[in-house]
């Protein structure tokens, strides 16, 4: 197949994902610039990118931390030669010990817990491995999904921890996902503070206990800016900010939509047209794709292969005319690729695998 490094966008087959590198770029300095003005570490969320090439780009310019939602993401990470991850979840099961062991000697290497039991597996695969894990308290502050109370409960499983042998108290989480997507900012504020002083509240009664917390981690794209600089946090873990999508573009217009669909129109009627782009390529899970630059064009309908547009202006598009779709969750849609474009006005720069789609443990 002839290389596509060099070929502008008119040139390459559809459907094709592409990574605008401009607007990373632009995304990585503000949010970036923002970590270092207000003094904490941004840790970028993995699980919106699941591209190794991606994460040494990030690397490259400034972003040494990551996190992942699964095992595998922080395998794909550790490949690309990130050494600082923590799996933001918990890892249960004898058949996952194996691989968080030996990516542990690796590594610096983190993961969260919510369960004693949990801490005893951990405890027992780290020491029979001979090595040493980080280990995060996950605190429920809200989102009521995986994680202990706040407080009492909190302290009782980092002191459990800190006595295990072969891990090592790092500090807590607590991740405000209910909070991303609030509409209005003044409520997406006001909750994300009172969900902070619980988190921040918890972090007080351990280092009361006599326990040091060093790491105190949370927040995404949509809350960063109230977490980042509030006392008591060391780090941000926003992860959608790098590509964007048109959902999360409606609450965080400062951070471009770098990721899109290439497609081509193949059918064309007189109030709508079709694009050779559907859902196996544009996830639909938080609503219909937008089409890029054209405001009176909008997508109404994915089916498997197809994308239906209606337009008032149908009948000047024609058959074979390009466009850019932007989904409406840039992580799902990572997750139907094998690969992206890395594209520079207008060409592409480069082509990365996608190592970390469509894979679930």
């Amino acid at each position: 197949m002839p290389s596509m490094i060099g070929q502008p966008l008119d040139a390459l087959d559809s459907p094709q994902l592409l990574l605008d590198l401009d607007i990373i770029d632009a995304n990585l300095k503000r949010m970036f610039d923002a970590g270092k003005d207000r003094g904490v570490n941004v840790r970028t969320h993995f699980k919106s990118l699941k591209c190794g090439g991606l994460a040494q780009y990030i690397k490259a310019r400034g972003g040494t931390t990551f996190l992942s939602a699964k095992l595998n993401e922080a395998e794909v990470l550790a490949d690309a030669g990130i050494t600082d991850i923590l799996i933001a979840n918990q890892i249960i099961g004898p058949q996952k010990m194996q691989r968080l062991a030996s990516l542990a000697r690796r590594v610096t290497l983190r993961v969260c817990v919510d369960q004693a039991d949990n801490v005893d597996q951990l405890s027992r695969a780290m020491k029979e491995h001979g090595t040493t894990l980080g280990v995060l308290v996950e605190v429920d502050i809200g989102m009521a999904r995986c994680g202990v109370l706040p407080g009492a409960d909190a302290v009782a499983l980092a002191q459990h921890i800190a006595r295990s042998p072969g891990l090592r108290f790092d500090g807590l989480q607590g991740y405000d996902g209910h909070l991303q997507l609030v509409a209005d900012a003044k409520e997406r504020r006001a909750k994300s503070l009172e969900a902070l002083e619980q988190l921040v509240g918890t972090r007080r009664l351990i280092e009361k206990a006599g326990i040091p917390v060093p790491i105190v981690t949370g927040a995404g794209t949509g809350t960063w800016e109230f977490v980042a600089g509030y006392p008591g946090v060391t780090e941000i873990q926003p992860g959608s900010f790098v590509l964007m999508d048109c959902i999360y573009n409606t609450v965080r217009p400062e951070f471009g939509c770098a990721l899109s669909i290439l497609a081509t129109v193949i059918s064309v009627r007189p109030q709508w047209y079709t694009l050779d782009a559907g859902s196996k390529a544009i996830s639909k899970d938080f609503g219909m794709p937008c089409v890029k630059s054209k405001l009176d064009e909008k997508a109404t309908r994915l089916s498997e292969e197809h994308t239906k547009v209606e337009c008032d202006t149908a009948t000047r598009v024609k058959v074979g005319d390009r466009r850019e779709v932007i989904p409406a969750h840039c992580c799902a849609t990572m997750n139907l690729h094998r690969q992206c474009l890395g594209v520079r006005k207008g060409k592409v720069e480069t082509v990365w695998p996608i190592e970390a789609s469509g894979r679930y443990d």
